[in-house]
């Protein structure tokens, strides 16, 4: 086998398995094309990148069939190229999405990186004490209910800094927040639905996080997601 060869294998396998990590990634954590909004494509690429380059191009480098010090430079280069994948796929781990919530007006998409232990601590329920490793756990957030609560709470935002969708102390059941977030959600014509695959009618408000906005598309029923788009397909501006 010569270098080049040496060089082509080693990136298919490279691909295999990086692109294995997306799909999973993508599949597990960004449910509902969530992915569309959250932009995991940018670290993804920077995954790629690194070590798509780094492998197959050191293998190109330093192949030479019979060369006496060939396994252990190998070796090296693999070791190196795990290192670079360990810490993108931790990066990726720790600003993995974690709650998606349904705000009295809208939607917002939670990171990991952006919850603090102290506040994680506070959640009503057990299941809201944990990170999800599975996917956004789908919540609602408890809105004031009158101005003295909502004096509160704005003095805790200013405060801590930290806004009613990162709270788990005020998260309720999705099925809570559902009914007035639909009462506020925008209408979607059946037709353009139907354009995006889908059959049911649903209806539309704002998703937000901390690296872009877009919409989110629910189910006019149920007020269940059905699908997140980027803010460049629509106009998102509340109504």
């Amino acid at each position: 086998m010569n270098r080049w060869k040496a060089s082509a294998v080693h990136l298919l396998l490279s691909l295999l398995l990086i692109g294995g990590i997306a799909l999973t990634a993508l599949h597990t954590w960004f449910p509902f094309g969530l992915y569309r909004v959250a932009a995991p494509d940018r670290l993804l690429y920077v995954m790629w990148g690194i070590d798509l380059v780094a492998g197959p191009l050191l293998t190109l480098v330093v192949y030479k069939a019979g060369k006496p010090s060939l396994r252990f430079d190998l070796t090296v280069i693999a070791i190196l190229q795990l290192a670079f994948l360990s810490y993108g796929l931790h990066t990726l781990w720790v600003s993995r999405p974690v709650f998606l919530v349904a705000m009295p007006m809208r939607m917002s998409l939670v990171f990991a990186n952006e919850i603090e232990p102290s506040e994680l601590a506070k959640a009503n329920k057990e299941e809201w004490r944990r990170l999800s490793w599975s996917g956004p756990t789908l919540v609602g957030a408890l809105a004031p209910k009158n101005d003295q609560e909502r004096q509160d709470l704005l003095f805790a935002t200013l405060q801590s800094g930290v806004d009613l969708d990162k709270m788990p102390s005020r998260y309720v059941e999705f099925s809570e927040s559902a009914p007035a977030l639909l009462a506020v959600a925008r209408h979607v014509e059946l037709a353009e639905s139907e354009r995006a695959g889908l059959k049911q009618q649903v209806k539309e408000v704002v998703l937000v996080t901390t690296r872009a906005n877009g919409v989110m598309w629910l189910d006019a029923s149920s007020g269940m997601p059905v699908a997140a788009w980027p803010g460049t397909r629509r106009n998102v501006s509340r109504r």
